[in-house]
């Protein structure tokens, strides 16, 4: 599958997934709650920007 893009939470998503504390029917795990809390408070996730050559 190579270039295949993963799909990036926007803020309200992941405030939503946090507040639920599950995603697809499964518990978030302590690094994926983490990474949504983050994604809540505005941080951008990895790749957003790519280097020119």
């Amino acid at each position: 599958m190579a270039g295949r893009r993963r799909a990036r939470p926007s803020r309200e998503k992941a405030k939503k997934i946090l507040r639920e504390g599950k995603a697809r029917g499964h518990k978030l795990t302590p690094a994926q709650k983490r990474f949504f809390g983050a994604r809540a408070g505005g941080a951008p996730t990895r790749g957003l920007r790519r280097k020119k050559r």
